[in-house]
């Protein structure tokens, strides 16, 4: 290939290496470092500077420094992700503190990065400056593209494993390789690696991922049943020696398999049973396991999600088909709960929140004074909303305490149940609660005797600190995400 189009089709090339390595980056160390919305924004900026120590040192070395450098790093690639995850787990056994983290996460996203982002100065430079311009835009709008690229094979990735996309990036990286420093020893070497590599990727993948469960989440004996790249985040499914199984998203636990039962009596079969719901609204439950809670007791049943992958996971391993099948009043819609709110035209008597705790923007607007509002204009005269809260009901301005308070704020009447045995509160929301505590009573007495029942008229006590969650007040995402990530990895107390 002669020069005028072998510069183009490497920078396109070296755009869509760089578009698939700050994904598996990013995702990966997101994962390992748990994400929240702190460590998101951290990982990034990480992979950025990277990306501008490259722009700034590019003609700070001779061609032969940059060719080793370069080889060097593309062979390094074959380890990736595997390699930081070993070396998180080292952190991580050996008890180091946090700055070791931040050092490995910072070490790699300038070998992930950096190495990219030195090809367009070095070609551009050795050119007189009549037409360095010119040859800059040609070969900024190549990486632009190839970077288009790269990301539509990301999009080709979603709810599959790294053995999908690994192998794409390698041979990618493989004609950089070829492209840059005309060798066919290295590119030859290269690929003959990666071949090695990839007949093992899938077994070293798992058995790497529950290395760093029983490592950094105490997980004994863990393995890996699932591990997929949705479009939204990392879907995780794992199970420890006792049988155990624990759904993770980006790191965090979700749920798993034993609290399930207890979640899904309070959330959804208890105000279930007391409503006789005729239309019932449940987003989020991406396991799907409190449709057949629900079902019986309701003449039909939506459910969104807007995660196909956790979908994927909740059907493989926490609800079996034989518990769906049949089910003939129920639909499900892969969909953001907001967007089908403000475009159904039903009106439902009963809409389940089971999603995730407010740890990132995205699941912090479903606990907003605006959604409640919104879901509010979707329900019928009594219609009721229950929320899980992550946590018990106390009088301050932390999580269940400022859910409450949005959730008061957009209507009328609020219960809250505090289950020991769930090991969180509840909340039930309506302008006209059509069940009092007595009937709460009644129905739950069988299944935890010490059920604590806060009743509308209380719920005022509880508030005295709470500031509503509200699109323009989201500062409980930062300050926690900033508390939990201090307290995990710098806090020496």
């Amino acid at each position: 290939m002669n020069r005028t189009l072998r510069e183009p089709a490497l920078l396109f090339l070296v755009g869509a290496c760089l578009s698939i390595s700050q994904f598996v980056m990013i995702r990966d160390f997101v994962t390992i470092l748990y994400g929240e919305e702190v460590v998101i924004i951290l990982v990034t900026a990480a992979f950025f500077l990277g990306l501008s120590i490259g722009y700034f040192l590019a003609l700070k070395f001779s061609e032969k420094f940059f060719e080793t450098a370069f080889l060097t790093i593309a062979f390094l690639h074959l380890t990736f992700p595997f390699s930081y995850r070993l070396l998180a787990v080292e952190i991580a056994r050996a008890d180091l503190s946090g700055y070791w983290y931040m050092t490995l996460m910072f070490a790699y996203a300038l070998i992930f990065s950096s190495i990219f982002a030195v090809f367009l100065p070095r070609r551009v430079h050795r050119e007189n400056p009549d037409t360095a311009l010119k040859k800059m835009k040609v070969l900024y709008s190549m990486e632009l593209v190839g970077f288009a690229a790269g990301f539509a094979i990301v999009g080709l990735s979603w709810n599959k494993g790294l053995d999908f996309i690994i192998p794409i990036y390698w041979a990618l990286l493989a004609m950089v390789i070829h492209l840059a420093l005309q060798k066919k020893f290295w590119t030859v070497s290269f690929v003959l690696i990666a071949v090695i590599a990839g007949s093992s990727l899938t077994d070293v993948d798992r058995r790497t991922t529950a290395l760093i469960y029983e490592n950094k989440h105490s997980l004994e004996n863990a393995t890996t049943l699932m591990s997929i790249n949705s479009a939204y985040q990392k879907v995780e499914v794992m199970e420890d020696g006792d049988g155990e199984r624990y759904l993770y998203l980006d790191g965090l636990l979700n749920l798993n398999a034993s609290d399930l039962k207890d979640l899904n009596y309070y959330i959804a079969e208890t105000p279930a049973r007391l409503i006789k719901p005729d239309k019932t609204l449940i987003i989020g439950n991406g396991t799907l396991s409190s449709v057949p809670k629900v079902y019986p007791h309701s003449n039909f049943v939506q459910s969104v999600e807007l995660d196909a992958g956790v979908l994927l996971a909740g059907q493989k391993f926490f609800t079996p088909m034989e518990e769906l099948t049949g089910l003939d009043r129920w639909n499900l819609i892969v969909d953001d709960g907001k967007h089908f709110l403000k475009t159904t035209q039903d009106k439902f008597d009963l809409i389940i929140m089971d999603i995730p705790s407010p740890l990132t923007i995205q699941e912090a607007i479903l606990h907003t004074v605006e959604f409640y509002q919104l879901a509010r204009s979707k329900m019928s005269a009594q219609g009721v909303i229950a929320v899980q809260l992550s946590g018990p009901l106390q009088t301050n301005n932390r999580t269940p305490a400022r859910v409450v308070a949005a959730l008061a704020k957009a209507f009328k009447e609020v219960m809250v149940l505090d289950s020991e045995k769930a090991d969180r509160s509840f909340a039930y929301a309506s302008d006209h609660l059509p069940f009092d505590k007595l009937a709460i009573q009644q129905t739950t007495r069988d299944y935890e005797e010490e059920l604590f029942i806060i009743p509308p008229i209380d719920i005022s006590f509880y508030l005295s600190e709470a500031v509503p969650l509200a699109v323009d007040n989201l500062d409980l995402v930062l300050r926690r995400g900033w508390e939990r990530f201090r307290g995990r990895y710098f806090d020496d107390d």
